[in-house]
């Protein structure tokens, strides 16, 4: 072998030995010092079985403005949205034919009452013609029975009274007839400027329009939707309830109602109970009253509305305890002095707890404050 050859197994050799030797050691790091917490087990709670539903935001009280007479529209003063006075004229119709109506009733009242004059003034014609043949006639027979007088002289003073009570008696049924026919054309007048009043149809309360249905010159008939309009006030939720609950929900019963532009949510009662069942949604209306302080939400806004149907008992864990991250939720599970991460499931959160669904057992200590400093592994010291 050549001393070329001898270097270079040399060197092969030093290199194999430089491999084998074990790397320096890095020095470890001192452990952090314990982080002082408070602990809560994981147990069985009383807690509301909820139901929410969705609703929208009405006013306590909302009509439908229709048409009881048919007519073609002359004039609507008021758009969406306009506030409204109470008997503020807000329609009007074409009512030329009621018009006329009117004008034929006031005149048949005019005729009726002349009418009645004229029976007034004969009454009293035939009255004063009754005492003067009733005052002949007692004379007269004053005197026959004196025998100053024929048999002839009383028959004829006893025809006179006769006829003359028989002219009263008619002049008092005319009268009769006289005073029907003016109640009569006076109720026919009532009639017409009551359906002349249907054409001009006014606010019912002071409110705001919600919905103009109808424009100028549209032939309205009866029943015809002219206007929505809501009463100044108070509001309401009107939720939609699935027929399921029916039964579950009664009058005076609290929820809870989350309006987005609210911000926060506010506590209701229910005050009505639409319990007919719509065909096509399977659903009735629960109608939950808002305080009264509630200002500046608009009528058609989006609102959900929280029951509370029974009680039951669930496993929960302290709402503090859960650590949101993205789409997961950890606790801290306090174990042998030390913090362990452990992801959960949790359901609706109910005051200071929230429904535990999976990744505890009940009796397991997790940590409710301060959490911030926690790390998987950490140290810790439990706070009595």
């Amino acid at each position: 072998m050549s001393p070329k050859t001898n270097m270079k197994l040399g060197s092969l050799a030093l290199l194999a030995l430089a491999s084998c030797a074990s790397p320096p050691k890095a020095p470890k790091e001192p452990e952090l010092p314990p982080v002082s917490v408070k602990t809560a087990p994981v147990g069985k709670q009383e807690l509301a079985v909820l139901y929410r539903a969705s609703g929208t935001l009405r006013g306590r009280n909302t009509a439908v403005l229709t048409s009881k007479v048919v007519g073609y529209v002359r004039d609507i003063t008021v758009k969406a949205g306009d506030p409204i006075e109470q008997g503020q004229p807000l329609v009007t119709l074409e009512a030329n034919d009621v018009e006329a109506t009117l004008r034929r009733a006031r005149a048949g009242f005019e005729e009726a009452t002349q009418a009645k004059s004229e029976a007034e003034n004969n009454l009293r014609v035939a009255e004063f013609a009754a005492r003067n043949a009733k005052t002949t006639h007692d004379r007269i027979e004053a005197l026959y029975q004196g025998k100053a007088v024929s048999q002839q002289d009383y028959d004829d003073a006893n025809a006179r009274y006769r006829s003359a009570a028989a002219q009263e008696q008619m002049a008092q049924a005319r009268l009769r007839g006289a005073t029907s026919h003016v109640a009569l054309a006076a109720a026919t007048i009532g009639e017409a400027q009551a359906t002349l009043g249907y054409s001009r149809i006014q606010s019912p309360f002071r409110g705001r329009v919600l919905e103009r249905r109808i424009d100028p010159g549209a032939l309205a008939s009866q029943g015809t939707p002219l206007l929505v309009v809501e009463q100044e006030g108070t509001l309401r939720v009107e939720a939609t309830v699935e027929e399921s609950q029916a039964g579950k929900i009664h009058m005076g019963d609290p929820a809870t109602i989350d309006i987005e532009a609210l911000g926060h949510p506010v506590q209701g009662k229910v005050s009505e109970l639409v319990t007919s069942v719509d065909v096509s949604s399977r659903a009735y209306i629960v109608k939950v009253d808002l305080p009264i302080d509630i200002k500046g939400l608009l009528p058609g806004t989006f609102a959900r509305a929280t029951f509370v149907m029974a009680t039951r008992t669930l496993l929960a864990v302290p709402a503090d305890s859960v650590v949101p991250k993205g789409q997961l939720d950890r606790v801290f599970v306090i174990e042998d002095g030390r913090a362990k991460l452990r992801i959960i499931t949790v359901g609706e959160r109910q005051g200071n707890w929230m429904v535990l669904l999976s990744g505890l057992n009940e009796g397991e200590l997790v940590a409710v404050g301060p959490i911030q400093e926690l790390r998987d592994g950490r140290r810790v010291e439990v706070k009595p």
